[in-house]
Protein backbone atom coordinates (compact mmCIF):
# COMPACT_ATOMS: atom_id res chain seq x y z
CA UNK A 1 0.00 0.00 0.00
CA UNK A 2 2.10 3.38 -1.36
CA UNK A 3 2.13 6.08 0.97
CA UNK A 4 0.32 4.38 3.96
CA UNK A 5 2.42 4.51 7.11
CA UNK A 6 3.52 1.32 8.27
CA UNK A 7 2.76 -0.14 11.13
CA UNK A 8 4.83 0.25 14.62
CA UNK A 9 5.61 -2.22 17.21
CA UNK A 10 2.04 -1.58 18.94
CA UNK A 11 1.76 -0.73 22.59
CA UNK A 12 -1.52 -1.04 24.71
CA UNK A 13 -3.00 1.57 26.47
CA UNK A 14 -1.88 1.32 30.22
CA UNK A 15 -5.47 0.91 31.86
CA UNK A 16 -6.87 -0.18 34.61
CA UNK A 17 -10.33 -0.60 35.87
CA UNK A 18 -10.97 2.09 38.27
CA UNK A 19 -13.44 1.01 40.72
CA UNK A 20 -12.30 1.91 44.02
CA UNK A 21 -12.83 -1.22 45.56
CA UNK A 22 -10.49 -3.34 42.61
CA UNK A 23 -8.06 -0.26 43.13
CA UNK A 24 -7.00 -1.49 45.91
CA UNK A 25 -5.18 -4.80 44.68
CA UNK A 26 -2.08 -5.27 42.61
CA UNK A 27 -3.88 -5.89 38.67
CA UNK A 28 -1.67 -5.42 36.63
CA UNK A 29 -2.43 -3.13 33.15
CA UNK A 30 -1.92 -4.21 30.07
CA UNK A 31 2.23 -4.14 28.91
CA UNK A 32 3.98 -4.07 26.10
CA UNK A 33 5.78 -7.25 24.74
CA UNK A 34 8.74 -5.68 23.67
CA UNK A 35 10.77 -4.40 26.16
CA UNK A 36 13.51 -1.99 26.56
CA UNK A 37 17.01 -2.11 25.31
CA UNK A 38 20.20 -2.77 27.70
CA UNK A 39 21.12 0.43 29.93
CA UNK A 40 17.50 2.27 28.45
CA UNK A 41 15.46 3.99 30.85
CA UNK A 42 11.66 4.78 30.57
CA UNK A 43 9.85 7.43 32.64
CA UNK A 44 6.26 7.61 32.70
CA UNK A 45 3.24 10.15 34.29
CA UNK A 46 0.34 8.98 34.28
CA UNK A 47 -3.22 10.46 34.95
CA UNK A 48 -6.33 8.13 35.09
CA UNK A 49 -9.73 10.08 36.59
CA UNK A 50 -13.13 7.71 36.77
CA UNK A 51 -16.32 9.13 37.36
CA UNK A 52 -18.89 6.77 39.16
CA UNK A 53 -23.09 7.14 40.15
CA UNK A 54 -24.06 3.35 40.96
CA UNK A 55 -26.23 1.14 43.64
CA UNK A 56 -27.69 -1.91 44.46
CA UNK A 57 -28.79 -2.11 47.37
CA UNK A 58 -30.30 -5.78 48.70
CA UNK A 59 -31.84 -7.81 51.58
CA UNK A 60 -28.19 -8.26 53.34
CA UNK A 61 -26.14 -6.21 51.18
CA UNK A 62 -25.63 -2.40 49.82
CA UNK A 63 -22.77 -0.66 47.92
CA UNK A 64 -22.85 2.59 46.73
CA UNK A 65 -20.45 3.90 44.48
CA UNK A 66 -20.90 7.45 43.84
CA UNK A 67 -17.66 10.03 43.07
CA UNK A 68 -14.70 10.49 41.24
CA UNK A 69 -10.96 9.11 41.83
CA UNK A 70 -8.00 10.25 40.42
CA UNK A 71 -4.56 8.22 40.15
CA UNK A 72 -1.84 10.35 39.17
CA UNK A 73 0.95 7.28 38.63
CA UNK A 74 4.80 8.11 38.30
CA UNK A 75 6.64 4.49 36.47
CA UNK A 76 10.26 4.35 36.25
CA UNK A 77 11.75 1.50 33.93
CA UNK A 78 15.17 0.12 33.18
CA UNK A 79 16.58 -2.31 30.44
CA UNK A 80 19.16 -4.37 32.37
CA UNK A 81 20.46 -6.49 29.53
CA UNK A 82 19.67 -10.13 28.50
CA UNK A 83 16.20 -9.27 27.77
CA UNK A 84 15.65 -8.16 31.70
CA UNK A 85 13.86 -5.01 32.42
CA UNK A 86 12.74 -3.74 36.23
CA UNK A 87 10.69 -1.22 37.02
CA UNK A 88 9.04 0.78 39.84
CA UNK A 89 5.41 2.40 39.84
CA UNK A 90 4.86 5.14 42.81
CA UNK A 91 0.78 5.92 42.31
CA UNK A 92 -1.23 8.56 44.13
CA UNK A 93 -4.75 8.53 45.26
CA UNK A 94 -7.53 10.68 44.98
CA UNK A 95 -11.73 10.04 46.31
CA UNK A 96 -13.43 13.07 45.44
CA UNK A 97 -16.71 14.54 44.72
CA UNK A 98 -15.45 15.93 41.76
CA UNK A 99 -17.13 17.89 38.85
CA UNK A 100 -17.69 15.62 35.89
CA UNK A 101 -21.42 14.70 36.58
CA UNK A 102 -22.97 17.32 34.71
CA UNK A 103 -20.93 16.40 31.54
CA UNK A 104 -21.40 12.74 31.45
CA UNK A 105 -25.31 13.34 32.02
CA UNK A 106 -25.37 15.38 29.19
CA UNK A 107 -23.22 13.18 26.88
CA UNK A 108 -25.86 10.31 28.43
CA UNK A 109 -29.04 12.16 26.59
CA UNK A 110 -27.30 13.12 23.94
CA UNK A 111 -26.75 9.29 22.81
CA UNK A 112 -29.74 8.11 24.32
CA UNK A 113 -27.83 6.10 27.32
CA UNK A 114 -29.59 5.85 31.22
CA UNK A 115 -28.39 7.97 33.62
CA UNK A 116 -29.90 5.40 36.19
CA UNK A 117 -29.10 6.29 39.87
CA UNK A 118 -27.78 10.08 38.31
CA UNK A 119 -31.23 11.64 38.37
CA UNK A 120 -31.83 10.38 42.13
CA UNK A 121 -28.77 11.85 43.32
CA UNK A 122 -27.14 15.49 44.03
CA UNK A 123 -24.67 15.99 41.68
CA UNK A 124 -20.84 16.03 42.41
CA UNK A 125 -21.38 14.18 45.81
CA UNK A 126 -18.83 11.72 47.30
CA UNK A 127 -20.57 8.26 48.90
CA UNK A 128 -17.95 5.29 48.96
CA UNK A 129 -20.23 2.81 50.94
CA UNK A 130 -20.45 -1.11 51.91
CA UNK A 131 -22.53 -2.39 54.33
CA UNK A 132 -23.34 -6.35 54.96
CA UNK A 133 -26.13 -7.61 57.23
CA UNK A 134 -26.57 -3.87 58.57
CA UNK A 135 -22.40 -3.81 59.35
CA UNK A 136 -20.77 -0.88 57.92
CA UNK A 137 -17.93 -1.91 56.52
CA UNK A 138 -16.68 1.34 54.25
CA UNK A 139 -18.21 4.60 54.10
CA UNK A 140 -16.16 6.97 52.53
CA UNK A 141 -17.78 10.79 52.37
CA UNK A 142 -15.30 13.25 52.80
CA UNK A 143 -12.29 13.28 50.33
CA UNK A 144 -9.16 11.44 51.00
CA UNK A 145 -5.78 11.79 49.15
CA UNK A 146 -2.37 10.03 49.59
CA UNK A 147 -0.02 7.52 48.40
CA UNK A 148 -1.44 4.41 47.45
CA UNK A 149 -0.19 0.57 47.05
CA UNK A 150 3.36 0.71 45.49
CA UNK A 151 4.36 -1.66 42.49
CA UNK A 152 7.33 -3.39 41.63
CA UNK A 153 8.00 -5.32 38.29
CA UNK A 154 10.37 -7.62 36.87
CA UNK A 155 9.91 -8.50 32.52
CA UNK A 156 11.96 -11.21 30.55
CA UNK A 157 11.63 -10.69 26.77
CA UNK A 158 11.19 -14.35 24.94
CA UNK A 159 12.65 -15.04 21.70
CA UNK A 160 10.36 -15.77 18.64
CA UNK A 161 11.33 -17.06 15.34
CA UNK A 162 9.30 -14.30 13.48
CA UNK A 163 10.29 -10.65 13.62
CA UNK A 164 7.94 -9.31 13.17
CA UNK A 165 6.09 -9.96 16.27
CA UNK A 166 7.40 -9.78 19.98
CA UNK A 167 6.67 -11.69 23.46
CA UNK A 168 7.57 -11.04 27.16
CA UNK A 169 6.93 -12.58 30.40
CA UNK A 170 6.17 -10.38 33.73
CA UNK A 171 5.96 -10.53 37.29
CA UNK A 172 4.57 -7.45 39.82
CA UNK A 173 4.60 -7.46 43.19
CA UNK A 174 2.71 -4.85 45.37
CA UNK A 175 3.02 -3.93 48.28
CA UNK A 176 0.79 -2.31 51.22
CA UNK A 177 2.06 1.44 51.35
CA UNK A 178 -1.62 3.00 51.14
CA UNK A 179 -3.89 3.59 53.53
CA UNK A 180 -6.56 1.09 54.03
CA UNK A 181 -9.26 2.82 56.06
CA UNK A 182 -9.23 5.59 53.18
CA UNK A 183 -9.29 3.39 50.61
CA UNK A 184 -6.25 4.06 49.07
CA UNK A 185 -4.89 0.52 49.88
CA UNK A 186 -5.66 -2.85 50.32
CA UNK A 187 -3.35 -3.60 53.01
CA UNK A 188 -1.79 -6.39 52.10
CA UNK A 189 0.49 -7.64 49.39
CA UNK A 190 -0.30 -8.89 45.74
CA UNK A 191 1.78 -11.04 43.39
CA UNK A 192 1.01 -11.37 39.39
CA UNK A 193 1.56 -12.79 36.58
CA UNK A 194 1.28 -12.34 32.87
CA UNK A 195 1.93 -12.53 29.69
CA UNK A 196 2.47 -10.68 26.64
CA UNK A 197 2.42 -10.58 22.76
CA UNK A 198 1.97 -8.05 19.79
CA UNK A 199 2.34 -8.52 16.23
CA UNK A 200 3.59 -5.79 14.12
CA UNK A 201 1.94 -6.61 10.72
CA UNK A 202 -1.23 -8.12 12.42
CA UNK A 203 -2.64 -7.85 8.45
CA UNK A 204 0.16 -8.24 5.89
CA UNK A 205 -0.03 -5.05 3.69
CA UNK A 206 -2.14 -3.03 5.77
CA UNK A 207 -0.51 -0.83 8.88
CA UNK A 208 -2.37 -2.45 11.72
CA UNK A 209 -0.76 -4.65 14.42
CA UNK A 210 -2.35 -6.31 17.45
CA UNK A 211 -1.67 -7.30 21.07
CA UNK A 212 -2.29 -8.95 24.06
CA UNK A 213 -1.80 -9.79 27.15
CA UNK A 214 -3.30 -12.81 30.06
CA UNK A 215 -2.19 -13.46 33.30
CA UNK A 216 -3.18 -14.44 37.12
CA UNK A 217 -3.54 -12.06 40.29
CA UNK A 218 -2.94 -13.59 43.55
CA UNK A 219 -4.09 -11.52 46.05
CA UNK A 220 -2.85 -11.28 50.07
CA UNK A 221 -5.75 -11.38 52.78
CA UNK A 222 -6.70 -7.37 52.42
CA UNK A 223 -7.87 -5.47 55.27
CA UNK A 224 -10.69 -4.03 53.19
CA UNK A 225 -13.44 -6.38 52.86
CA UNK A 226 -11.54 -9.31 54.23
CA UNK A 227 -14.20 -11.93 54.18
CA UNK A 228 -15.49 -11.26 50.56
CA UNK A 229 -12.26 -10.95 49.16
CA UNK A 230 -11.47 -14.11 46.46
CA UNK A 231 -8.10 -15.64 46.48
CA UNK A 232 -6.99 -14.94 43.00
CA UNK A 233 -8.42 -12.78 39.63
CA UNK A 234 -7.70 -14.05 36.03
CA UNK A 235 -7.35 -10.74 33.66
CA UNK A 236 -6.74 -10.50 30.13
CA UNK A 237 -6.32 -7.69 27.31
CA UNK A 238 -6.61 -8.13 23.32
CA UNK A 239 -6.04 -5.03 21.41
CA UNK A 240 -5.66 -3.39 17.92
CA UNK A 241 -3.40 -0.21 16.75
CA UNK A 242 -3.78 1.51 13.17
CA UNK A 243 -1.02 3.57 11.88
CA UNK A 244 -2.98 6.34 10.59
CA UNK A 245 -0.04 8.49 10.24
CA UNK A 246 3.34 8.98 10.90
CA UNK A 247 2.32 11.17 14.12
CA UNK A 248 -0.70 9.18 15.34
CA UNK A 249 -1.73 5.60 15.87
CA UNK A 250 -5.63 4.80 16.86
CA UNK A 251 -6.22 1.97 19.08
CA UNK A 252 -8.94 0.10 20.40
CA UNK A 253 -8.50 -2.20 23.49
CA UNK A 254 -10.71 -4.25 25.71
CA UNK A 255 -9.72 -5.68 29.09
CA UNK A 256 -11.47 -7.93 31.12
CA UNK A 257 -10.62 -9.89 34.72
CA UNK A 258 -13.15 -12.36 36.79
CA UNK A 259 -14.13 -11.26 39.99
CA UNK A 260 -12.86 -9.67 43.01
CA UNK A 261 -15.19 -10.37 45.86
CA UNK A 262 -17.81 -12.81 46.60
CA UNK A 263 -20.55 -10.70 46.24
CA UNK A 264 -24.23 -10.67 44.35
CA UNK A 265 -23.96 -6.94 43.37
CA UNK A 266 -22.32 -6.28 40.40
CA UNK A 267 -19.63 -3.43 41.83
CA UNK A 268 -17.98 -6.34 43.65
CA UNK A 269 -19.25 -9.65 42.26
CA UNK A 270 -19.31 -9.22 38.69
CA UNK A 271 -16.86 -10.04 35.97
CA UNK A 272 -15.75 -6.68 34.24
CA UNK A 273 -14.82 -6.08 30.79
CA UNK A 274 -13.81 -2.63 29.49
CA UNK A 275 -13.56 -1.25 26.04
CA UNK A 276 -10.73 2.11 25.85
CA UNK A 277 -10.21 3.83 22.40
CA UNK A 278 -8.19 6.50 22.03
CA UNK A 279 -4.99 7.47 20.28
CA UNK A 280 -1.04 7.35 20.72
CA UNK A 281 1.18 10.86 19.25
CA UNK A 282 4.68 9.22 18.79
CA UNK A 283 7.77 11.46 19.63
CA UNK A 284 11.15 11.24 18.99
CA UNK A 285 13.45 9.09 20.51
CA UNK A 286 10.45 6.84 21.59
CA UNK A 287 8.48 9.18 23.72
CA UNK A 288 4.72 9.27 23.00
CA UNK A 289 1.63 10.73 24.43
CA UNK A 290 -1.40 8.37 24.91
CA UNK A 291 -4.83 9.99 25.46
CA UNK A 292 -7.76 7.24 25.81
CA UNK A 293 -11.25 7.07 27.20
CA UNK A 294 -12.52 4.05 28.88
CA UNK A 295 -16.71 2.64 28.96
CA UNK A 296 -18.15 -0.04 30.98
CA UNK A 297 -19.76 -3.11 28.60
CA UNK A 298 -21.12 -5.28 30.62
CA UNK A 299 -21.74 -4.99 34.75
CA UNK A 300 -21.54 -1.96 37.25
CA UNK A 301 -18.12 -3.38 37.94
CA UNK A 302 -16.46 -1.04 36.27
CA UNK A 303 -17.19 3.22 35.90
CA UNK A 304 -19.12 4.82 33.71
CA UNK A 305 -16.42 6.44 31.96
CA UNK A 306 -12.40 6.48 32.26
CA UNK A 307 -10.30 9.40 31.17
CA UNK A 308 -6.40 8.91 31.06
CA UNK A 309 -3.55 11.04 29.84
CA UNK A 310 -0.08 9.36 30.03
CA UNK A 311 3.22 10.87 28.85
CA UNK A 312 6.36 8.62 28.20
CA UNK A 313 10.49 9.70 27.93
CA UNK A 314 12.80 7.79 27.33
CA UNK A 315 16.40 7.88 27.89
Amino acid sequence: MTGVAQASQPEPFHVRNMNPFTLLHGLPVATPSELLGDQQNSLSLQLDVANTSMETVEESEQVTLDGETYRLALTWQRGIGSGWQVGVEVPYLSHRGGGLDSLIENWHDLFGFSNSDRDDWQQNQLRYLYIRDGVTEVDIQEKVSGIGDIQFHLSRELSLADEEMRASVHMGLKLPSGDEESLLGSGAPDLSIWLTGSDRKLLPGWPFGGYGHMGVLLMGKAEVLEEDQREFVLFGTLGINWRVYQWLDLKAQVDAHTPFYHSSSDQLGGSAVMLTFGGTIPLEGGDHIDLSLGENMTTDMVPDLIFNIRYEARF
